[in-house]
């Protein structure tokens, strides 16, 4: 889904690492620089709280660039691991890689943790890393290093403040998060029934596809309802969304469609939900003129 290749350079991939640390609200002790590092390619810590208190962990960072040649970080390219982690007075040690860690450097790492020479490590691969980068709030980041994945990967847009999820009817799966897992396995729902030649709609809803789908169909169903519905992965496409906004006010300023209040509400809400995967991202001026016009009650 990301090529990794995008980041030419291990300098590069630092950089990377360091704002996607950033993101993650760590607190960078040390900068990746040039040079000789002594094994350290950066130092980030973050607050954890205990029971009684709260107190700080230190990490040391270490970057490693494979994916032009596509072969795992071994332990002969992590060499000494205790001494640097200790050297630089860190509590854990994370890889942060564009590749995966071989078995050996696992079991390396599970033994200094077991032993307690280091208190935790964790391994960044590149898997990990591409879940997070569609995930909320990162697409700065991508479009920044991946500027080529952005555009096919098209991440979840924080449209307005807080992100909002299309969650699945019957299950409360997060189907707007499952778009990048698979395609066509969600619809739009639209329950009604008709009466003299309008269309009363009922109920909105979203669903998976099979039982969930079928198990609140046949509750509408037996409540005399019918059902119409739109697969989510079609309405992600700009243009068939945009028909898709069109067409419901043309029904709804025709008198064709009457709705109930909770299905107009929750019609809104999809639509301001499946905005986010639509829409391009907002830029920090664009954000400033928004919160501008929130005090003259404009927006």
């Amino acid at each position: 889904m990301i090529d990794f290749k995008e980041i030419k350079s291990p300098e590069d991939w630092e950089l990377f690492s360091r704002d996607f640390f950033i993101e993650q609200g760590f607190f960078i002790e040390s900068n990746p620089d040039r040079g000789p590092d002594g094994g350290k390619d950066m130092l980030i810590s973050e607050d954890l709280n205990g029971n009684l208190n709260k107190y700080r962990f230190r990490w040391l960072v270490s970057c490693k660039h494979f994916a032009v040649s596509d072969r795992s970080v071994s332990e002969s390219d992590e060499q000494n691991i205790l001494e640097r982690v200790k050297s630089f007075k860190a509590d854990g040690f994370i890889g942060f890689y564009s590749t995966i860690s071989s078995s050996g450097l696992n079991t390396r790492l599970n033994q200094l943790r077991t032993e307690k020479e280091i208190k935790d490590f964790k391994i960044f691969d590149h898997k990990i890393i591409e879940s997070y980068l569609i995930r909320i709030g990162y697409s700065e980041i991508l479009q920044r290093y991946f500027p080529s994945s952005y555009r096919e990967v098209k991440p979840i847009q924080l449209v307005l403040s807080n992100y909002e999820p299309i969650l699945c009817h019957t299950c409360g799966k997060d189907l707007l998060l499952s778009l990048y897992e698979e395609d066509y396995k969600a619809n739009l729902v639209i329950a009604h029934r008709y009466e003299d030649g309008q269309s009363f709609v009922e109920d909105i809803y979203c669903v998976c596809k099979g039982e969930c789908d079928r198990t609140v169909e046949a509750q509408f169903r037996d409540r005399g309802f019918s059902t119409g519905w739109q697969d989510i992965s079609d309405l992600i496409i700009p243009a068939k969304f945009l028909s898709y906004v069109m067409s419901t006010l043309n029904n709804i300023r025709s008198g064709g469609y009457i709705y109930s209040d909770e299905a107009f509400e929750k019609e809104k809400q999809f639509i301001i939900s499946l905005s986010q995967k639509v829409l391009r991202s907002t830029t920090q001026n664009e954000k400033d003129r928004i919160i501008e016009l929130n005090k003259f009650g404009l927006f």
